[in-house]
Formats: C-alpha cells, structure tokens, sequence
C-alpha cells in the first residue's frame, strides 16, 4: 500500500466517522495540504518506508521551500495522522511509530514568533466609518462581540429553533452553527462555541437601525445574506483590517481591560476552560449577570450616529 492510498482511505473515514467529527473547512485544509504540499513528495512511497528518516527529508524540503513553522507543523500532523490511520479488522495499527521530533527537526511554534495583529479602537471606528451597507454592520458587530467570522455570517433574524439568531428586543446572539464557504453548517466549532453572547445596549441599538431600518432583514434571514469570507476579507483589507480575527483579539483584550471575569470573557467568546475551576465556573448560566457586566464593559470604540 503506498502512502497516497491511505491517504485516501483515510480521507473517508475522517469525513463519515460519528466520533470526533472533522468540520469541512477543516477537511477542505487536508485536501489543499495533501494536493499541494504531501503527496508529491510522499504519495508514491510504500507507507510502511514513511518513517522518522523519511519525514526528516520531508521537514527539511518545507523550511527550505519557506514554509512557517505552524504550516510544517499542521502538515507533519497530517503525515503522521495518515500512517496511524492504517489498521487490521480489529483496529490494531500496521505500522505502529514512535515519531521523534528532535530526529526529524520539527520547528517550534512559539507565541513570540507568531502574527497577531488586534485592532485599535481607531482601526475599529475606521472601518465602522468607511464601510457601506452591511459591512458596516458587520464589522460593528465582529468587534463589539468578538464573533469568529463564520459564526456572524451564520446569524439569522429570529429563533427557528435550530439557526444561530439575533435576539433583536433582548440584545443577545445564540451560537449554535458556522457559515462555510457560504453554506451555513449545523454545529459550532467547538462544544463551547454553542453559547450566548450579551451585546452592549448602544450596539444592539446601532444594528437594529441598520438591519432593521429602511429595508429590514426579513424574519427568518441571514443578517448579512450572499456575504462569503472571501469577499468579506477583501473589503475588510481595504478598510484597514489585518483580518477578521484581529476584531476577536480586540474584544477579549478589551473584556480583560474591562476587568470582566476570565469565566465570562471564556463563554462569550466561545472557548473552552483548561483547569476543573474553569469547568466549574457557571457565571455563563447567569443571564442578568451577563447582561450586567455586558453594559459594565463598553464597547471600547465609538459608534456614528446614524
């Protein structure tokens, strides 16, 4: 069996599995990575000869082609997920490793090293300024909520019991799906991605003339209808946004500045707490106090009048 046929096996069976499920975006980033970057150099070899020597050859041909360290690392990820992927009938592995990393001089991801750029408030109001039509509203609310992009773009108006919505009388998003590629798919993220998020009254304000002003989202409907991320990324770079995830950044060091509990800041944003503490820290169940420290936090940047 040669690598570039597990591969394909293994594409399958991470795409119909019921555990651990693998989102399409994510399976969309496996097809370019083995297309573009694993199987020319891999595909044809027997798998049982992909071993620690091999990857080595492999590590070294990404730096040199210029590859990040996080881009090497999610690519050998894959490469070993692929070998381990091969089993018997009774799930036993065919060509069981032990991957040594200091051997095969895998790169080391570090927080210094990598880009994170955040908006400014000034970068905020920029933006919020110039954009025209929905954008504006968008990126007014990417900031003011710190929404993964996906998850804004999935947002309906009104509860149909299975969409992510905007509560427009209370002031509240329910997370409950994502937009991919402009297709809304049922499910979040993460566990913790399915969750509410509080908006600042001035913001729910300034979104309900937008959005419901002079030509209103119908009941039922996406708040920012036929918006792919392709397109939304173009727009925003002429607005002078380094990416949408740069709002997100925003809002949390905003939240912290605030001096809003780290459990609340962790539900509204949608991650997952890393200590028992974490998982016993409820405050996300408490609506009024959410709606408290929602109003207490500001939005950190100025919205127009419209």
């Amino acid at each position: 069996m040669t690598f570039r046929e597990q591969a394909k096996n293994f594409m399958i069976q991470v795409e119909i599995r019921k555990r651990n499920p693998v989102r399409t975006n994510t399976l969309i980033s496996y097809r370019s990575l083995l297309n573009h970057q694993i199987l020319p150099f891999l595909g044809n070899l027997p798998l049982e000869n992909v071993q620690n020597g091999t990857v080595r050859g492999f590590v070294q041909h990404l730096s040199e082609s210029g590859k990040s360290p996080a881009t090497i690392l999610g690519i050998i990820s894959l490469v070993k997920a692929i070998v381990k992927s091969a089993v018997d009938q009774n799930g036993n592995q065919l060509y069981p490793r032990t991957w040594n990393n200091d051997f095969m001089d895998l790169p080391q991801v570090t927080a210094v090293g990598q880009e994170a750029p955040v908006a400014t408030p000034e970068t905020v109001q920029q933006a919020i300024s110039r954009a025209i039509g929905p954008y504006k509203a968008l990126y007014a609310l990417l900031a003011g909520s710190g929404l993964r992009i996906g998850e804004a773009l999935a947002l309906k108006l009104g509860d149909n019991g299975i969409d992510s919505f905007w509560d427009s009388q209370a002031g509240t998003l329910t997370i409950r799906s994502t937009a991919v590629r402009g297709k809304i798919q049922p499910a979040t993220k993460t566990e913790a991605g399915t969750r509410q998020v509080d908006l600042h009254p001035t913001l729910n304000s300034f979104l309900r003339r937008l959005l419901l002003g002079e030509k209103p989202v119908a009941i039922g409907g996406l708040l920012f209808p036929s918006r792919r991320p392709a397109t939304c990324y173009e727009h925003a770079a002429k607005a002078g946004i380094s990416g949408f995830h740069s709002f997100r950044r925003f809002r949390v060091t905003h939240l912290r500045k605030a001096g809003i509990p780290d459990g609340l800041i962790q539900w509204w944003i949608g991650h997952s707490g890393k200590s028992i503490t974490d998982r016993y820290d409820k405050i996300g169940q408490d609506i009024i106090a959410r709606k408290q420290f929602a109003a207490q936090a500001g939005l950190g940047f100025q919205l127009e009048v419209i």
